[in-house]
């Protein structure tokens, strides 16, 4: 007996079609919100693209960074060397460095809407 699937959803993906495409965010169901799935970030820590939180001194004083791993295959971006404060915690603020679309991936390279040169 074979049971029909449902479609899966693919934020990252749907990210990374959302920047070619110049749209507004596609705001695809399931990891994104909406659902009983709400975490956006769980890919991003199933493969360890987020690797934890360093101690960090940033332009609000000495904290938490979310580490991000730019060098994992995964990654489609890189860090701008733009930190913002997300929250506050025992240990001070806790930062996450701004991101942009990496201009080395190939989906990147072939989008006219990011495309440079």
């Amino acid at each position: 007996m074979a049971l029909p699937s449902a479609p899966a959803s693919a934020t990252v993906h749907e990210i990374v079609g959302q920047w070619c495409s110049g749209q507004d965010p596609l705001e695809p169901p399931g990891i994104s919100g909406g659902s009983n799935a709400n975490n956006f970030a769980q890919p991003l820590n199933s493969t360890e693209f987020i690797q934890g939180v360093v101690p960090f001194d940033g332009p609000a004083g000495p904290g938490l960074l979310i580490n991000f791993d730019y060098d994992h295959p995964a990654a489609k971006v890189v860090g701008t060397g733009a930190f913002v404060v997300i929250d506050q915690t025992p240990d001070g603020p806790l930062y996450l460095e701004l991101i942009t679309p990496d201009p080395n991936f190939p989906a990147f390279q072939r989008c006219p809407r990011l495309a440079t040169g």
